[in-house]
């Protein structure tokens, strides 16, 4: 039993060393959460193809949907680069809850309210809106 016991506390130790505490819980800065939203590839223009199908597959927007919710969320948890704090919070929780209403429209399978909302989230003056305000010139 001992024989075992010593290499286990080893590699333990070692993970210890090489795993810094709360790695996992770190929360995605905004740059990160950006890009998996709105780069090529992201879930909001996939999204947008998905949705724009004659046939949906609505297992797959709502799980994109879900994760577009929980980095949308994620990103309120983060200071803005430039301008205030009351500011950030207010943009932030605008662009989650519309987020929130793309992810209840693809619940309930409605195509319609799902491409409204995607556009929402797809509008310029939503983008310049906190781009403007909190994104380093």
């Amino acid at each position: 039993m001992k024989k075992l016991t010593l290499p286990v506390v080893i590699v333990l130790a070692v993970a210890a060393v090489i795993l810094p505490v709360g790695a996992a819980d770190k929360n995605p800065t905004t740059k990160e959460i950006m890009g998996k939203l709105n780069k090529p590839g992201g879930l909001r223009p996939n999204l947008g193809q998905d949705l724009k199908g004659d046939e949906i597959d609505w297992a797959e927007v709502q799980k994109q949907t879900k994760e577009f919710v929980a980095l949308t969320q994620a990103m309120a948890k983060n200071t803005p680069a430039v301008g205030d704090a009351a500011s950030w919070q207010r943009l932030t929780a605008a662009y989650a809850a519309d987020a929130a209403a793309l992810d209840a429209a693809a619940a309930r399978k409605d195509k319609a309210a799902a491409l409204a909302a995607h556009g929402k989230l797809s509008a310029d003056t939503l983008c310049k809106g906190c781009h403007g305000v909190h994104q380093k010139k």
